[in-house]
Protein backbone atom coordinates (compact mmCIF):
# COMPACT_ATOMS: atom_id res chain seq x y z
CA UNK A 1 0.00 0.00 0.00
CA UNK A 2 1.69 3.33 -0.98
CA UNK A 3 2.54 6.35 2.19
CA UNK A 4 -0.05 8.73 2.92
CA UNK A 5 1.65 11.73 0.97
CA UNK A 6 1.68 9.24 -2.27
CA UNK A 7 -1.24 8.20 -1.30
CA UNK A 8 -2.53 11.93 -1.44
CA UNK A 9 -0.33 13.21 -4.46
CA UNK A 10 -2.39 10.37 -6.48
CA UNK A 11 -6.19 10.94 -5.13
CA UNK A 12 -5.16 14.64 -6.40
CA UNK A 13 -4.06 13.33 -9.51
CA UNK A 14 -6.95 10.94 -9.78
CA UNK A 15 -9.41 13.55 -9.37
CA UNK A 16 -8.58 15.19 -12.71
CA UNK A 17 -8.25 12.31 -14.85
CA UNK A 18 -11.56 12.05 -17.23
CA UNK A 19 -11.47 8.36 -17.33
CA UNK A 20 -10.11 7.21 -14.30
CA UNK A 21 -10.64 3.32 -14.68
CA UNK A 22 -7.59 3.38 -17.26
CA UNK A 23 -5.67 6.52 -15.68
CA UNK A 24 -2.29 5.72 -14.20
CA UNK A 25 -0.03 7.85 -11.89
CA UNK A 26 3.76 7.79 -11.63
CA UNK A 27 5.43 8.32 -8.24
CA UNK A 28 9.20 8.55 -7.66
CA UNK A 29 11.52 9.86 -4.86
CA UNK A 30 13.68 12.96 -6.61
CA UNK A 31 17.28 13.32 -6.11
CA UNK A 32 16.14 15.54 -2.75
CA UNK A 33 14.37 12.87 -1.17
CA UNK A 34 10.72 14.88 -2.18
CA UNK A 35 7.90 12.77 -4.10
CA UNK A 36 7.13 13.42 -7.51
CA UNK A 37 3.94 11.96 -8.76
CA UNK A 38 2.31 12.48 -12.21
CA UNK A 39 -0.09 11.08 -14.83
CA UNK A 40 2.99 10.72 -17.08
CA UNK A 41 6.78 9.93 -15.40
CA UNK A 42 7.94 13.05 -14.22
CA UNK A 43 11.25 14.68 -15.49
CA UNK A 44 12.86 14.07 -11.98
CA UNK A 45 12.04 10.51 -12.31
CA UNK A 46 14.17 9.68 -15.65
CA UNK A 47 16.42 7.24 -14.36
CA UNK A 48 15.43 6.61 -10.86
CA UNK A 49 13.12 4.05 -9.26
CA UNK A 50 8.93 4.88 -9.51
CA UNK A 51 5.75 2.51 -8.87
CA UNK A 52 3.12 2.95 -11.67
CA UNK A 53 -0.32 3.22 -9.35
CA UNK A 54 -3.94 3.28 -9.66
CA UNK A 55 -5.99 6.69 -8.98
CA UNK A 56 -7.00 4.69 -5.51
CA UNK A 57 -3.16 4.64 -4.77
CA UNK A 58 -3.04 0.09 -5.70
CA UNK A 59 0.46 0.00 -6.57
CA UNK A 60 0.50 -2.13 -10.27
CA UNK A 61 3.94 -1.90 -11.14
CA UNK A 62 7.21 -1.36 -9.27
CA UNK A 63 10.39 -0.40 -11.88
CA UNK A 64 13.63 -0.45 -10.63
CA UNK A 65 15.89 2.22 -11.46
CA UNK A 66 18.69 1.40 -14.23
CA UNK A 67 22.01 0.24 -13.64
CA UNK A 68 24.49 1.64 -13.26
CA UNK A 69 28.07 1.00 -15.81
CA UNK A 70 29.65 -0.57 -12.48
CA UNK A 71 26.38 -2.64 -11.46
CA UNK A 72 26.28 -3.73 -14.90
CA UNK A 73 29.65 -4.68 -14.85
CA UNK A 74 29.49 -6.70 -11.77
CA UNK A 75 26.09 -8.74 -13.36
CA UNK A 76 28.25 -9.47 -16.63
CA UNK A 77 31.20 -10.84 -14.06
CA UNK A 78 29.03 -12.85 -12.36
CA UNK A 79 26.70 -14.22 -15.51
CA UNK A 80 30.22 -15.10 -16.86
CA UNK A 81 31.08 -17.01 -13.43
CA UNK A 82 27.94 -18.89 -13.84
CA UNK A 83 28.70 -19.52 -17.27
CA UNK A 84 32.74 -21.19 -16.44
CA UNK A 85 31.24 -22.68 -13.24
CA UNK A 86 28.52 -24.56 -15.20
CA UNK A 87 31.57 -25.55 -18.11
CA UNK A 88 33.58 -27.14 -15.23
CA UNK A 89 30.83 -29.01 -13.52
CA UNK A 90 29.73 -30.57 -17.26
CA UNK A 91 33.73 -31.34 -18.15
CA UNK A 92 34.08 -32.83 -14.61
CA UNK A 93 31.32 -35.11 -14.85
CA UNK A 94 32.14 -35.96 -18.47
CA UNK A 95 35.80 -36.79 -16.86
CA UNK A 96 34.22 -38.86 -14.30
CA UNK A 97 32.14 -41.03 -16.61
CA UNK A 98 35.23 -41.39 -18.72
CA UNK A 99 36.85 -42.22 -15.66
CA UNK A 100 34.10 -45.32 -14.43
CA UNK A 101 33.99 -46.74 -17.91
CA UNK A 102 37.56 -47.21 -18.27
CA UNK A 103 38.47 -49.35 -15.48
CA UNK A 104 36.52 -52.02 -13.67
CA UNK A 105 37.85 -51.71 -10.59
CA UNK A 106 40.24 -50.28 -8.32
CA UNK A 107 42.95 -52.94 -8.83
CA UNK A 108 42.52 -52.62 -12.56
CA UNK A 109 43.46 -48.94 -12.44
CA UNK A 110 46.30 -50.26 -10.26
CA UNK A 111 47.64 -52.66 -12.83
CA UNK A 112 47.61 -50.19 -15.53
CA UNK A 113 49.00 -47.74 -13.87
CA UNK A 114 51.96 -50.04 -13.27
CA UNK A 115 51.87 -50.96 -16.65
CA UNK A 116 52.32 -47.63 -17.98
CA UNK A 117 55.01 -46.53 -15.50
CA UNK A 118 56.89 -49.73 -16.02
CA UNK A 119 57.20 -48.77 -19.96
CA UNK A 120 58.55 -45.38 -18.82
CA UNK A 121 61.25 -46.46 -16.40
CA UNK A 122 62.11 -49.38 -18.68
CA UNK A 123 62.56 -46.24 -22.01
CA UNK A 124 64.50 -43.98 -18.82
CA UNK A 125 66.96 -46.64 -18.37
CA UNK A 126 67.42 -48.04 -21.90
CA UNK A 127 68.28 -44.20 -23.05
CA UNK A 128 70.68 -44.15 -19.67
CA UNK A 129 72.44 -47.27 -20.73
CA UNK A 130 73.10 -45.57 -24.31
CA UNK A 131 74.27 -42.44 -22.71
CA UNK A 132 76.34 -44.28 -21.05
CA UNK A 133 77.84 -46.29 -24.53
CA UNK A 134 78.16 -43.46 -25.92
CA UNK A 135 80.37 -41.18 -23.12
CA UNK A 136 82.63 -44.78 -22.80
CA UNK A 137 83.20 -44.31 -26.81
CA UNK A 138 83.89 -40.86 -26.87
CA UNK A 139 86.23 -40.98 -24.28
CA UNK A 140 87.87 -43.35 -26.69
CA UNK A 141 88.14 -40.15 -29.06
CA UNK A 142 89.15 -38.16 -26.81
CA UNK A 143 92.30 -40.18 -26.36
CA UNK A 144 92.92 -40.77 -29.98
CA UNK A 145 92.46 -36.79 -30.30
CA UNK A 146 95.41 -36.24 -28.03
CA UNK A 147 97.50 -37.62 -30.08
CA UNK A 148 97.00 -34.92 -32.39
CA UNK A 149 97.56 -31.69 -29.82
CA UNK A 150 98.15 -28.55 -31.36
CA UNK A 151 96.80 -29.95 -34.66
CA UNK A 152 94.01 -30.07 -37.01
CA UNK A 153 91.53 -33.36 -36.09
CA UNK A 154 91.36 -35.65 -38.54
CA UNK A 155 88.17 -35.60 -40.48
CA UNK A 156 86.89 -38.99 -39.44
CA UNK A 157 87.82 -38.08 -35.89
CA UNK A 158 86.02 -34.79 -35.40
CA UNK A 159 83.15 -35.53 -37.84
CA UNK A 160 82.99 -38.53 -35.08
CA UNK A 161 83.28 -36.31 -31.98
CA UNK A 162 80.53 -34.32 -33.59
CA UNK A 163 78.31 -36.93 -34.13
CA UNK A 164 78.84 -38.30 -30.89
CA UNK A 165 78.30 -35.11 -28.92
CA UNK A 166 74.97 -34.65 -30.73
CA UNK A 167 74.11 -37.86 -29.91
CA UNK A 168 74.57 -37.64 -26.27
CA UNK A 169 72.70 -34.12 -26.18
CA UNK A 170 69.58 -35.83 -28.07
CA UNK A 171 70.08 -38.58 -25.28
CA UNK A 172 70.04 -35.81 -22.47
CA UNK A 173 66.71 -34.16 -24.03
CA UNK A 174 65.08 -37.99 -24.02
CA UNK A 175 65.89 -38.86 -20.70
CA UNK A 176 64.71 -35.51 -19.42
CA UNK A 177 61.27 -35.44 -21.38
CA UNK A 178 61.20 -39.48 -20.08
CA UNK A 179 61.58 -38.20 -16.38
CA UNK A 180 59.15 -35.40 -16.57
CA UNK A 181 56.41 -37.67 -18.25
CA UNK A 182 56.98 -40.60 -15.61
CA UNK A 183 56.29 -37.76 -12.74
CA UNK A 184 53.45 -36.48 -14.64
CA UNK A 185 52.12 -40.30 -15.04
CA UNK A 186 52.54 -41.50 -11.30
CA UNK A 187 50.53 -37.60 -10.52
CA UNK A 188 47.62 -38.26 -13.01
CA UNK A 189 47.13 -42.06 -11.54
CA UNK A 190 47.74 -40.76 -8.60
CA UNK A 191 44.48 -38.52 -9.40
CA UNK A 192 42.49 -40.69 -10.78
CA UNK A 193 42.86 -43.33 -8.38
CA UNK A 194 41.69 -41.18 -5.02
CA UNK A 195 38.49 -40.00 -7.41
CA UNK A 196 37.70 -43.32 -8.64
CA UNK A 197 37.28 -44.53 -5.22
CA UNK A 198 35.61 -41.28 -4.05
CA UNK A 199 33.24 -42.36 -7.48
CA UNK A 200 32.80 -45.76 -6.14
CA UNK A 201 32.37 -45.17 -2.35
CA UNK A 202 29.32 -43.16 -3.73
CA UNK A 203 27.62 -45.34 -6.13
CA UNK A 204 27.84 -48.11 -3.28
CA UNK A 205 26.41 -45.72 -0.58
CA UNK A 206 23.17 -45.17 -2.98
CA UNK A 207 23.02 -49.09 -4.14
Amino acid sequence: MASRPEFLAVLLLGLTLANTAAAKVYCCEDADGRRQCGDMLPQACYGRAYREMGVQGTIKREVSAPLSAEEIARRRAAEQQKKDDEARQGKQRRLDQALLETYASVEDLDRRRDREIGDIERSIEEARKRDKELRTKRQRFEKEAEFHKGRDLPRDLAANLRSIDSELAAQGRLIEEKTRDLAATRARFETDRARYVELSSAAAKQR
